[in-house]
């Protein structure tokens, strides 16, 4: 499961400056994906990849929806390099 921040061009700009802008109205991208372990090391982990669901949630309101309606709790979140996500 990938949740990512829609970036609009005041986070372009900030990112070129160096920093992250706060925004309390941010959108987001949710995509969960299935991988076959057996590339899941190497450098084509995405062969035998499957998209199994994708959304837009306009604010954390119903980023909560969406994880509900998927069944996923919020709690079982990780640094993205505590997990098995090769990306």
């Amino acid at each position: 499961m990938d949740i990512r921040p829609v970036l609009i061009e005041p986070d372009v700009q900030a990112r070129d400056e160096g920093w992250v802008r706060s925004d309390g109205e941010r959108s987001f991208r949710l995509e969960h994906w299935e991988y076959d372990c057996e590339h899941m090391d190497g450098f084509d982990y995405d062969i035998g990849s499957a998209l199994i669901g994708s959304a837009n949630a306009p604010d954390e309101s119903e980023l909560s929806t969406v994880l509900n309606a998927w069944g996923v709790r919020p709690d079982l979140f990780v640094y993205p390099w505590e997990s098995d996500d090769p990306r």
